[in-house]
């Protein structure tokens, strides 16, 4: 179930709280309490579940443990009672239909005066103890009351301040007589919406106006977010597409790499700013077609800052860049935590001077005192390592900086951005095939042994192996593997001493270049590891990766993983170990999925989509108080209107106010 944390600011209502029939000093400090300081407030607080009333089970129908809503007759109320611990107790016999059972209420005395003989609904879970049905502390109503246990029952988190049923006719006054202001009228009518959100009279009519709610939410936020986005105008470049690439370079573009390249060229030159996202899992081509996008901003005499993760993929693309393009005498600089404080200094002058046109650098490259002459294009690569506050840092180096980020899993706020409309893709595929070359197994702690036996014969055979441990350390608090543990593990038991090698991110530079370099050349055949690898390890001849406590990784950081190996297109393996029993979902997809966006997709329906505008990659944001799910035909739907809309037919002041919104958010909007 998805929870209302927080309430969203697009609802209007000028009416106070205290105008509501129902609403006194003393039910305002109530409703106060619960976070409701105005009638906006009231109407958006989004009911957190519902229970169908619409259907009553029969006897038959009775399943033992399950809640259920049985109409009753009550027999008998017996006086208050006391347990052998002198528990309170209230007890009624009750019959329904020619079953009978018992009703009990514990700790609630006022339900000997509250219950009388007659005709009750009762919900509750239902059990069988000594050879009766039971319902313990079942929530109960008169057969004609209004608002208990009737429809569909909405739940409200009202942290025992103020009684549903009061509650429910307040509510449902300030729905009745509030001025709702829409800012889209024409395709919504929210006052029957929300009504239909809180009064619902069957499952089917709840959802279709929370669908309905959320959709009006996305339409609104979408409109204004296109309108933001018109206001960031670039100066078109006259950029066009590097022809000599073919001469160039020792292989041929893909068809993918091409039309990657064209896209980027059309976005270059139109005037708008560019956010681009390269999609393609490794071995597709990402890097040259970012390095090609810079070249063609510096042929406009633009600077361009690629920023990775760490400093081995950093300077990874720096010695890729000079190896193919060296010839060009274009000024390039690498920037990273490890360079010395002077020379640091100097490439600080030079770059705020114009002397460099390109940087490669990792976080470093945000902070404040790193300063651009011209900083036109970003290229952020493995855009998941990186938050959106980062890349805003980066974005607001320049005027109109153009963005391209590469993954080979988006985040989901990515995910949501690409079919939000906002964020452009183009995925890049192997030349040889689209379908991938790594089979991928799951596996429990108790077949670890075996897995490690498995390895040491691979090894014998020729294999290169990396095992990927979540800790360096072992951790009194988690039951995880860690680097040093494992190594020690299998060093000179299971795995030859001069066969094996151990690697996490705080070891000194000269011994990690060391194993690194031992890797590469094949005198270390196992490779312990922690996820330092995760990028810029490219080594072919690794076809075998386990990653142990697998449970306790993303999807975007398992395929990164997984792409570590089978690089060559040779045949490979990805074990996903998992500490818990139960195997979770996306390790299951993992098995069956190669697909980055589809993968990342999964994702975000697993943990959320994020921040559409705003900062959080994942997880809760303002749709998270719906109980339906954002699909992508609601943010299809909300597109479509958008695109549809004549802005001079909507209300101007409205449209200006909600404009005014989401100002605080441009920069983040527009990067």
């Amino acid at each position: 179930m998805w929870l209302a944390l927080c309430k969203p600011d697009f609802l209007r209502i000028a009416v106070e709280l205290k105008e509501i029939k129902g609403v006194g000093d003393k039910t305002l400090v109530k409703l106060n309490g619960i976070g409701i300081f105005s009638v906006a407030d009231l109407i958006n607080n989004l009911p957190q579940s519902y229970c169908d009333m619409t259907n009553v089970s029969s006897p038959k129908d009775i399943v033992e443990g399950e809640h259920m809503l049985l109409k009753v007759k009550i027999l008998k109320v017996y006086p208050k009672q006391y347990s052998k611990n002198k528990l309170c107790y209230i007890k009624c016999d009750s019959i329904c239909e020619d079953l009978e059972i018992s009703l009990i209420w514990f700790n609630m005395p006022y339900m000997e005066y509250s219950l009388a003989c007659g005709d009750y609904l009762v919900w509750g879970v239902i059990k069988y103890e000594n050879k009766k049905y039971t319902m313990v502390n079942p929530n109960f109503a008169d057969i004609n009351n209004k608002y208990k246990l009737k429809d569909v029952q909405p739940i409200y988190s009202l942290k025992g301040k103020i009684g549903e049923v009061s509650y429910r006719k307040i509510l449902e006054n300030a729905i009745l007589n509030a001025d709702i202001e829409n800012l889209l009228p024409q395709y919504f009518d929210l006052k029957d919406i929300f009504y239909k959100i809180h009064f619902a009279k069957s499952a089917i009519e709840m959802e279709n106006a929370q669908e309905q709610l959320a959709t009006y939410e996305l339409a609104v936020q979408l409109l204004c977010y296109k309108m933001l986005r018109k206001l960031k105008k670039c100066i078109p470049m006259k950029v066009q597409y590097p022809h000599f690439v073919d001469t160039l370079l020792p292989y041929k573009l893909t068809e993918s790499q091409v039309q990657a390249l064209q896209e980027i060229v059309a976005d270059l030159q139109s005037g708008l700013q560019m956010n681009r996202f390269v999609l393609g899992d490794v071995g597709s081509g990402k890097t040259i077609v970012a390095h090609l996008a810079m070249y063609m901003v510096c042929c406009e005499g633009g600077q361009s800052a690629l920023l990775a993760p760490t400093e081995i993929l950093a300077r990874q693309h720096f010695e890729n860049f000079k190896k193919v393009f060296g010839k060009f005498c274009i000024k390039i600089a690498l920037l990273t935590s490890q360079i010395a404080k002077e020379e640091k200094k100097e490439i600080l002058e030079r770059l705020a001077n114009g002397e460099i046109d390109m940087l490669f650098a990792t976080h470093s490259c945000v902070e404040d005192n790193v300063i651009f002459n011209n900083l036109q294009l970003a290229v952020i690569d493995e855009a998941h390592k990186f938050g959106v506050k980062q890349k805003s840092s980066l974005l607001a180096k320049g005027e109109c900086v153009h963005c391209i980020s590469m993954s080979a899993t988006p985040m989901p706020r990515s995910f949501a951005m690409m079919v939000f409309g906002d964020l452009k893709i183009s995925k890049l595929y192997k030349t040889e095939s689209r379908k991938s070359n790594i089979k991928t197994y799951a596996l429990r702690s108790n077949k670890i042994e075996d897995m490690f036996k498995y390895f040491s014969e691979k090894c014998q055979k020729g294999s290169q192996i990396i095992i990927v441990c979540p800790h360096v350390n072992d951790n009194d608090t988690e039951d995880l593997y860690s680097v040093k543990s494992v190594y020690k593990m299998l060093s000179g038991k299971v795995i030859a001493k001069e066969d094996i090698g151990l690697l996490y991110g705080s070891m000194k530079n000269v011994d990690k270049e060391k194993v690194i370099s031992d890797f590469y050349s094949g005198k270390i055949k196992v490779l312990v590891s922690t996820t330092v690898i995760e990028v810029g390890i490219d080594i072919p001849a690794v076809d075998t990766i386990a990653i142990l406590g697998a449970d306790r990784f993303g999807i975007a950081s398992l395929h990164q993983l997984r792409g570590r190996v089978g690089r060559d297109g040779r045949q490979a393996e990805c074990y996903l170990h998992c500490m818990s029993y139960t195997i979770p979902d996306r390790i299951l997809q993992m098995k069956e999925i190669s697909d980055g966006v589809v993968l990342s997709e999964l994702d975000s329906r697993a943990r959320g989509y994020g921040d559409f505008i705003g900062f959080n990659q994942s997880g809760k944001n303002s749709y998270s108080k719906y109980v339906i799910k954002i699909t992508l035909d609601m943010i299809d739907a909300a597109k479509h209107i958008v695109c549809s809309v004549d802005t001079n037919s909507l209300d101007q002041k409205l449209l200006k106010k909600m404009m005014h919104k989401y100002n605080f958010y441009q920069d983040i909007v527009l990067n």
